[in-house]
């Protein structure tokens, strides 16, 4: 009966996206009735597989009952799940090309309670696209999504007191940018790009605001978080518009255990607070596992700063949410199923910018936020599966600045986005050298702006949307064995059709190869074409007296090519290192500029070139209690139109060098982690002729006790930023705070599997 009430209600939710978007009618058609097993599941036997030496999942691992025709294939986690078993004694079987076959012998299959294992596969070879490379247990490879870093859950614990920002600026090449301490609006970008080129996924559905194109990280539930992959190239053959400058996707976790149930608390400087309750469960044998939780979190933010020789007080920095993550999965033995929820209200001051230049007058904004997605994957078969999805992303924000002294710098704004999104994917290994993909995609992005001080001023209601068609193979080259142990070459076009512009192709095409040689060093590289739509600021903004939209833009274009190199012997200690090179040509780049009225306007710039290199270091001193790890990145970024005070002037705010540091030791239940990051100048005007942004040096340290009683466990951590009270700016205008501290405490009780 629970079953059959999760079905009704995805029925609803179904036709409720229905009539917003008819076009996704077929894909919600073949997500319901796949779902009609979820009424008939038997589960006996379930577990997950992961890779022995990065203890990351695996995904199309064969796995098959001996001596019965019971079978399945785990999916992108790595799970997977049998039904109907007679109950017995059994030899399993794991296969999976690029690593040794497994075999595990007597396993007891009970009637009452299913059994679960958790399975390590061997690489046959050093692969040529994937390599340890942090500090935790990240991994990095080359495939058609381009060339990727990991981060786990390791790696997300070890960060847990520092934040998401310090997490991911652990891999060579991104920076996250602030307005401010704490969980204050944070935005990421890669090698020196702005947000909203870059792509952010959350379990493949793209959060990215129509109306910005950027992603406030605070819309990450990152207490739910237990994978993110980094793709640090622009690749709109696999992802469409937005992944200009690259793509990270946060993956949620699967519910490993019978059932959970947690506690968290934190508090700190400038009188932050934040408290999170939440937990899953699993309902018996019908392979549906249910999780949620809530969370409030608030912080003042004000703290005095050092500017051109004066104390200066930062104000109205304030912000408070409330957060709710739900989700409903389901695993059977030829599909899985997803239905997930997160909503997010809050609030924020907006504090002035160009430091103590205008006064903040109070403003703020606020809104909320609801992301729906639905999603399942069917496979049809031990060599492939399909893939469906309905998203649904909706955004409202209201700024409020009315009690401006000045009628020039009031306003007053209503806007609301709404993101519909269908796909249908697919993945097949017809033989054991080849992959093939292929997909279909529609979204439809909607405008909905009001300037409620000046009605005859407001954009009103704008719409676009995109389709798109998508076809990949990856394919293992033969006859190379005397020089490679393993050649591997990739491709894929993407043909999309944006708006009212014609249908264009996006190609994209790559090699790795592994020396028969030196089977520890693998080599690649990629080159493909990329866009991104400009977004609905930038086209139609009105929302005050100093900035307004240019409807004549050009969507940003470029093309690059890029190669990487990585190493990592089989001996634990010797160190793992990658190095990461990319030559980027970009046409009709957008830039805001304020014009010679004083109003800001965005415009397209005709050229502009970008290269550079990444570095990846880490290096195991001691065993399972001393990780070291490194990440540099260069950046050369010129502006090549023909304007002369800007052909050959370095891009604004693109730091030349980037340094980031780690050292984590872990003693029993003592865990302590210190972290390093310098930044170089950066130039702040396209003339390059105003004082740039000086550079920084920042210290981190956190120190967290974990001990278990049994189920349950005790969290306790302490973090430490800026320990030398550094006086920096991210971002021109916005400094950060000084030293700041923050103790928390979590409690989890886990309920574990019989």
């Amino acid at each position: 009966m629970k079953a059959q009430s999760v079905k009704i209600r995805v029925i609803r939710v179904i036709r409720v996206l229905y009539r917003q978007c008819p076009p996704v009618l077929t894909v919600g058609l073949g997500l319901l009735l796949s779902l009609n097993v979820l009424a008939q599941s038997n589960l006996r036997l379930s577990g997950q597989v992961y890779d022995r030496h990065s203890r990351l999942p695996l995904a199309g691992v064969n796995v098959e009952v001996a001596g019965t025709p019971y079978g399945a294939v785990s999916d992108a986690d790595g799970f997977f799940q049998v039904e109907n078993i007679p109950p017995g004694s059994y030899t399993l079987r794991f296969s999976m090309i690029g690593y040794h076959d497994a075999r595990q012998s007597g396993v007891e299959i009970s009637p009452e309670l299913p059994r679960r294992l958790s399975v390590a596969l061997t690489p046959a070879t050093i692969a040529g696209d994937s390599v340890t490379v942090t500090a935790g247990r990240e991994t990095s490879g080359s495939s058609l999504e381009g060339d990727k870093l990991v981060l786990t859950a390791d790696d997300i614990a070890r960060y847990a007191a520092l934040g998401l920002p310090q997490l991911l600026q652990q891999a060579a090449g991104v920076e996250v940018t602030s307005t401010g301490g704490g969980d204050s609006r944070a935005q990421i970008r890669i090698h020196g790009s702005r947000a909203s080129q870059v792509l952010v996924l959350l379990d493949g559905q793209r959060l990215n605001n129509p109306q910005t194109g950027e992603v406030d990280l605070g819309e990450i539930p990152l207490e739910q978080i237990e994978r993110i992959e980094i793709v640090r190239q622009g690749n709109s053959a696999m992802f469409g518009g937005n992944a200009f400058a690259g793509v990270v996707s946060f993956r949620t976790r699967a519910l490993q255990e019978r059932g959970y149930a947690g506690l968290r608390t934190r508090g700190g400087a400038f009188h932050s607070a934040r408290g999170e309750a939440g937990g899953g469960i699993t309902l018996g044998r019908t392979g549906l596992h249910l999780q949620a939780s809530y969370l409030q979190d608030y912080s003042q933010q004000d703290f005095n700063f050092e500017y051109d020789g004066e104390t200066l007080t930062r104000q109205n920095a304030w912000y408070r949410n409330r957060k709710f993550f739900g989700k409903i999965s389901y695993q059977g033995h030829r599909q899985q199923a997803n239905l997930r929820y997160h909503h997010r209200r809050g609030g924020q001051g907006l504090p002035s910018s160009y430091f103590e230049a205008m006064p903040h007058d109070g403003a703020f904004s606020d809104g909320a936020s609801d992301a729906l997605q639905l999603q399942h994957q069917w496979f049809f078969s031990r060599r492939g599966y399909l893939e469906s999805s309905l998203g649904y992303h909706h955004l409202t924000t209201t700024y409020d600045n009315t009690r401006a002294a000045s009628p020039f710098l009031r306003y007053h704004t209503r806007q609301e986005n709404t993101v519909l999104e269908g796909r249908l994917n697919g993945m097949h290994f017809p033989a054991s050298f080849l992959e093939l993909r292929w997909g279909l995609n529609y979204q439809e992005e909607r405008l909905d702006q009001e300037n409620l001080l000046l009605p005859a001023a407001s954009i009103g209601q704008k719409r676009r949307h995109t389709a798109a068609g998508v076809a990949g193979a990856e394919v293992d080259l033969p006859g190379l064995g005397a020089l490679f142990s393993s050649a591997r070459l990739r491709g894929a076009l993407r043909y999309e059709s944006y708006f009212s512009r014609a249908t264009q192709g996006y190609p994209l095409a790559g090699l790795s190869l592994v020396p028969a040689a030196l089977p520890w060093v693998s080599v690649s590289g990629s080159w493909g074409k990329a866009i991104r739509y400009p977004d609905f600021n930038s086209l139609f903004w009105k929302g005050d007296a100093r900035a307004r939209g240019n409807p004549e833009l050009q969507p940003e274009r470029k093309t690059f090519w890029n190669t990487s190199i990585r190493f990592g012997g089989e001996n634990e200690y010797l160190p793992v290192f990658s190095a990461f090179y990319y030559r980027e040509r970009i046409r009709d780049l957008i830039f805001w500029h304020r014009t010679v009225s004083g109003v800001w306007e965005p415009r397209n710039e005709e050229r502009a070139r970008q290269q550079g290199v990444d570095v990846q270091l880490s290096q195991k001193l001691v065993t399972d209690h001393l990780h070291f790890q490194a990440a540099y990145s260069f950046i050369e970024a010129l502006n090549e139109s023909p304007e002369p005070n800007r052909r050959g002037r370095e891009i604004v705010f693109i730091p030349r060098h980037t340094l980031n540091s780690s050292l984590w030791l872990g003693l029993g239940p003592l865990h302590a982690l210190l972290v390093y990051r310098t930044l170089s100048e950066r130039q702040t005007v396209p003339a390059n002729t105003a004082v740039p942004l000086s550079a920084y040096d920042v210290w981190d340290l956190s120190l967290n006790i974990r001990h278990e009683f049994g189920p349950l466990q005790l969290d306790a951590g302490y973090a430490l930023k800026n320990l030398g009270g550094t006086s920096y700016e991210l971002l021109r205008g916005y400094p950060m705070p000084g030293r700041e501290y923050q103790a928390s405490l979590s409690v989890n009780y886990v309920f574990k599997n019989q």
